[in-house]
């Protein structure tokens, strides 16, 4: 032990600077993944589809980039500076957030991957590097390491969600207690560096003690047949023929537009990682090409995991926003028909065009929202403590899967070694198999919460307005530009021509509510917005400054009430259109569902109220989540231990990179998805998910024995 360094518990003082600084960056990462697409829906008001495909382009990459920071940092910067590189442009990322822009949102994102790349790797290569190489207190290093990374993650969801839905800066309010965060860390992290004292990891003995050992298991298992056989010699050339034609194909289907930009970059990132493992498995012979090829093969399952275990920042995110009732300690009352863009006539003016100064935002974001109006009278009253919780934050759910991990994670490290004492410890596919069939039923929980949604609400419309159209079996929709008919609701929303009747099955969310109204605006009335929201992004900051266009005469029925306005963004005069600010695409929306239909609007507000009724027990999220954790549990750290024992010593960094590709893989999937969820009805979206999981839980059971064969020995 180098007598140099200070300890607490046995650990240098080191090690809890390192713990506290990724605390606060996991706080930051999972406050800002919590609310990520909840901003996109409900505030954006983009369709699920938009949201999920920026989703799935931010958590993909957000796995790609530690790859080159942790490059960067080898060769040029070192980890102490890489590490503040990056939590300097995270924390960028998240005070760029609290505010509106679409520029500024992408650019945010942008500052968030380029940051976690330089951050996360350094980070982790860091705590190894307190501890001398043979040091045997580096296990339980990474222990108390992973505790504070699940730490933040329990924490953040509670606080920036509570923000976000109690404050008067909203979303952005959570956001900045994002960066906030992200700062907290990083002065810790600058502050403590005198305790960061890393120690000189060429310790000749050991390195020489650990590389013989290495080098005595390669050539143990090099001189091993290989357990596939004649398929294992011919591994090699078959995947570099993998590999090849993957990137081809990457490239053929970007050049004639089959697939969009960034799923070709995935597609050719996967060809790439195929090429990777060819060239290993080239280099090596016999059983350590089993090894290297078990790592490809088991690396293949796991992302069938990560493309489910990620729907909760995504599809089960909105299922607990829209679809789950959130009154825990009373009853859920009928919901309010709130404008689109109702927010508090208080709140501080969310722009970056200079109308108002960022430091009076920030003084003014954080105040707690005024309570719910009492019969519109006075200020509702709470009979306990416990009612002030209603309803809780949708994003509190997302902080279960890291308290569970806090709970069973010690059970199943002591699990494995009371099995592995009896001779009865799984095999780590055995350990896999039981993390997919977790995570499926995980996803059958779900299914059983999509049957209790299913249920039907009605309510009277004596004839449908122009926009709207109905296909063969009476479902409703509108025709997109290419004209084809894309309907309302999944399929769920019918109209009954004969009786006169809408007839809904689930639990309608306001914004398909808003959607369908938007598609009901006349034509000459939809085309001056547009105008308007053309002209206005010429508007430059200042006082009294306008852009307006004529009309002819507002729609039937319009009400500025059912668009909000906030800030004072629009305005409707004698005849005209005027905006003081340039118009969003929300800002547009919120005008569409102001001049759309009133017969129509008042239906779908009904079947709105109506259809809550049906809203499911948040105990369907909450043992779902517990199945996930469970999952993860048996695979996640599994996974990470095998790729450390299996992959030969000169190939291990580049192929455990390319093993936690396949979370970026599966975030990928995830997304993709998740783009289908509002086109699809839960409760065949939650069966697919299920058996994206059984399917290959199933498959990868038949080949444990193989697998375990061609492991070689390694358990």
């Amino acid at each position: 032990m180098n007598h140099s360094q200070k300890t607490f518990l046995g650990h240098p003082l080191g090690l809890y600077v390192l713990f506290f600084t990724e605390m606060w960056e996991r706080f930051s990462y999972y406050g800002m993944r919590g609310l990520l697409i909840l901003y996109m829906v409900n505030y954006f008001r983009w369709t699920q589809e938009q949201a999920s495909n920026v989703y799935k382009v931010y958590t993909s990459l957000v796995y790609v980039t530690p790859i080159l920071g942790g490059y960067l940092a080898d060769r040029y910067l070192g980890n102490r500076r890489a590490v503040i590189i990056g939590a300097i442009l995270m924390a960028i990322g998240h005070f760029l957030m609290a505010f509106e822009a679409y520029a500024v949102f992408y650019s945010a994102l942008a500052f968030l991957i380029v940051g976690n790349g330089f951050f996360k790797p350094n980070m982790s290569t860091q705590v190894g590097r307190l501890y001398a190489p043979n040091d045997g207190r580096r296990d339980g290093a990474y222990t108390i390491f992973y505790m504070g990374i699940n730490l933040g993650a329990f924490l953040s969801p509670l606080v920036c969600g509570w923000l976000a839905e109690r404050t008067l800066g909203g979303y952005h309010s959570g956001f900045t207690m994002a960066g906030i965060g992200m700062v907290m860390g990083l002065l810790i992290y600058v502050f403590g560096q005198p305790l960061v004292k890393e120690l000189d990891q060429s310790d000749a003995g050991a390195q020489t003690a650990a590389g013989n050992s290495g080098a005595l298991l390669e050539q143990q298992a090099a001189g091993v047949t290989s357990a596939w056989g004649a398929a294992g010699r011919m591994a090699p050339p078959v995947l570099q023929l993998l590999g090849a034609a993957g990137v081809v194909l990457a490239g053929v289907a970007w050049a004639v537009g089959w697939l969009a930009a960034f799923d070709a970059v995935m597609a050719g990132m996967g060809g790439v990682c195929l090429l990777l493992v060819a060239s290993v498995a080239a280099q090596v012979t016999g059983g350590v090409r089993d090894r290297v090829l078990v790592i490809l093969l088991l690396g293949l399952f796991v992302m069938f995991f990560w493309a489910t275990f990620e729907q909760a920042g995504n599809a089960l995110n909105l299922w607990a926003d829209k679809t789950t009732n959130r009154y825990l300690t009373r009853s859920m009352p009928i919901p309010e028909i709130a404008p689109v863009l109702a927010e508090d006539p208080d709140a501080p003016a969310v722009t970056v065009d200079g109308r108002e100064p960022w430091w009076r935002r920030i003084g003014t974001m954080f105040r707690i929202k005024p309570r719910p109006q009492a019969n519109g009278t006075a200020p509702q009253t709470h009979t306990s403590w416990t009612d002030s919780l209603n309803p809780v934050p949708t994003t509190w759910f997302q902080s279960i899967n890291a308290l569970a991990i806090f709970v069973l994670a010690p059970v199943f490290a002591w699990l494995w070694v009371a099995l592995d004492r009896r001779g009865k410890q799984p095999s780590i596919p055995a350990k896999m198999v039981w993390g997919l069939v977790l995570m499926a039923a995980s996803m059958g929980i779900m299914i059983g919460a999509a049957r209790v949604e299913d249920r039907p609400s009605q309510v009277a419309l004596a004839r449908l307005p122009r926009g709207l159209e109905t296909d063969a079996q009476g479902r409703l929709g509108r025709r997109d530009a290419q004209g084809r008919l894309v309907l309302f609701h999944a399929g769920r929303l019918r109209y009954d021509r004969e009786q006169g009747l809408l007839l809904l099955k689930g639990v309608l969310p306001d914004v398909e509510r808003d959607r369908m109204v938007e598609a009901t605006v006349p034509a000459d009335f939809r085309r001056a917005v547009e105008e308007l929201a053309q002209r206005s992004q010429r508007l430059d900051a200042g006082p009294g400054n306008h852009v307006e266009v004529q009309i002819g005469s507002l729609p039937r029925g319009f009400d500025l009430r059912k668009a909000g306005n906030p800030g004072g963004r629009f305005e409707v005069g004698q005849g005209r259109l005027i905006a003081y600010r340039p118009l969003a695409d929300r800002d547009v929306k919120a005008l569409f569902v102001a001049g759309g239909d009133p017969a129509f609007r008042a239906a779908v507000e009904e079947l709105f109220q109506k259809s809550a009724r049906w809203c499911v027990s948040p105990w369907w999220l909450f043992w779902s989540y517990i199945l996930a954790t469970l999952g993860e549990l048996c695979l996640s750290p599994v996974g990470l231990s095998m790729v450390s024992k299996l992959a030969p010593a000169r190939f291990a960094t580049m192929l455990m990179g390319v093993w936690l590709l396949t979370s970026s893989f599966g975030s990928f999937a995830a997304g993709a998805l998740g783009e289908a969820w509002g086109s699809i009805a839960p409760l065949p979206y939650f069966t697919i998910c299920t058996l994206i999981n059984l399917v290959p839980a199933l498959v990868l059971m038949l080949l444990v024995k193989k697998t375990v064969a061609a492991m070689h020995g390694v358990n």
